[in-house]
């Protein structure tokens, strides 16, 4: 028994030891020196040197493997994604994984190209670049009817069918398709559509909504229909627009941070918000001069409208931004751009400050910092074409945790 306190003293002499006056500084409570203090050595008398510390911690080195997986995959295009596949049979699983694809679609937002059609032809698919994006089957001939695709959102398309005006929301990757229900009201062949769809990392049901304009050529009055996946059902929203005096919608429209925009033929762009649900009005620049086509697009975060102009073989591309639409900026194509090519056409504003424009039967892009023109297609069509923005992502139409992948009727 003494020479086990006899040890525990000596190890506690060890451990501990008297701090002198000397070793505190600055003013100090009177009541401080009533007793003496035990202080660890280690802290008193040695100072520690984090940096030789740290090289003790037990750390488990990351492979270049592993850091590509959970780093940078995600950030790359579906066909891109595919082919990656084959550097493993753990990125192969890996880029399988329905989570994986649920990232992937949070993740990747770049525009990867452009859905082309013709009246009712077939769809084709216009790729910005060759090597990363793609799908199988650019036509949509897995959906059970010839289609016109309507509208796009991260990846997802919605299609109508040609027969019997039957919408369908499809996932061009994966194949998977979902074929809606009847609405409630009579949509037409023009009807103008925008597919909403904005995934979440920590929402896995990829939930999308189909907002609808619906116009009536009887009476001046616009009623909103939107389809929720959520309930797989169309509801009637109880705002109606009275304002619009008969005008025509465009039967594209855009999306945008909550809003849905649709351009009319009087002039104005209307705009829904799906919160709220409440409708208000933007005014569109003067086009009197019959020049060309505008679209609305996102420029630096912000809603724009590119209002294109042709005249004397030079293209001129005037950007309206803010409440009141005013010119914001303009830019001159090269001279060799519009006589070449012929009539200008807006198609949207894609990663940054790439300018999409379709001129004549030919599609083309515009770095506007580097002032650089470059030929991405060309087609029969012209101005009858129609152009729908597509994300390669993976997105599935049916919930991501669930692995078997059929068609969803």
């Amino acid at each position: 028994m003494a020479d086990f306190e006899g040890n525990n003293r000596e190890t506690l002499e060890d451990d501990f030891c008297l701090l002198e006056d000397s070793d505190l500084e600055g003013d100090v409570d009177e009541r401080f020196y009533e007793l003496p203090i035990l202080s660890p050595k280690a802290k008193a008398k040695i100072p520690v040197d984090y940096n030789k510390a740290l090289k003790y911690v037990d750390r488990k080195e990351a492979g270049l493997e592993d850091v590509l997986r959970d780093h940078a995959l995600h950030l790359l295009p579906a066909k891109t994604l595919f082919r990656f596949k084959t550097v493993s049979r753990r990125w192969d699983q890996w880029i399988s994984s329905p989570l994986f694809a649920h990232r992937q679609t949070t993740y990747f937002k770049n525009v990867s190209g452009l859905f082309c059609q013709v009246a009712d032809h077939s769809p084709s698919f216009i790729s910005f670049n060759q090597d990363a994006y793609g799908m199988p089957d650019p036509s949509l001939s897995f959906l059970p009817e010839p289609v016109k695709v309507r509208s796009s959102c991260n990846g997802l398309v919605c299609c109508q069918g040609i027969e019997e005006d039957t919408y369908y929301i499809c996932s061009p990757v994966t194949k998977e398709w979902k074929k809606l229900p009847r609405p409630n009201l009579y949509h037409g062949a023009k009807a103008a559509v925008v597919l909403v769809f904005e995934p979440y990392l920590l929402n896995f049901n990829e939930s999308y909504e189909l907002v609808c304009a619906v116009t009536f050529s009887d009476y001046p009055v616009v009623y909103f229909e939107i389809y929720s996946s959520r309930s797989s059902s169309w509801r009637v929203s109880d705002t109606i627009c009275y304002e619009l005096d008969g005008s025509g919608l465009h039967d594209g429209g855009y999306y945008m941070k909550g809003v849905v925009h649709w351009e009319s033929s009087s002039g104005v762009i209307l705009a829904f918000g799906l919160r709220d649900e409440q409708y208000g009005f933007l005014s569109l620049p003067a086009n009197d001069e019959g020049y060309g086509n505008g679209a609305l697009a996102m420029k630096h975060g912000e809603l724009c409208y590119i209002q294109p102009r042709y005249q004397d073989n030079v293209c001129t591309i005037n950007i309206h931004g803010n409440m009141d639409m005013s010119l914001k900026s303009v830019i001159n194509l090269p001279y060799d751009a519009g006589s070449t090519f012929g009539v200008c056409r807006a198609l949207g504003f894609i990663n940054g400050d790439i300018l999409i424009l379709g001129l004549g039967t030919r599609v083309i892009s515009y770095r506007v910092k580097e002032q650089k023109v470059e030929l991405i297609s060309q087609h029969e069509g012209g101005a009858c074409t129609r152009y729908i923005p597509y994300v390669n992502s993976l997105v599935s139409v049916r919930h991501p945790l669930i692995r078997d992948r059929g068609l969803i009727v």
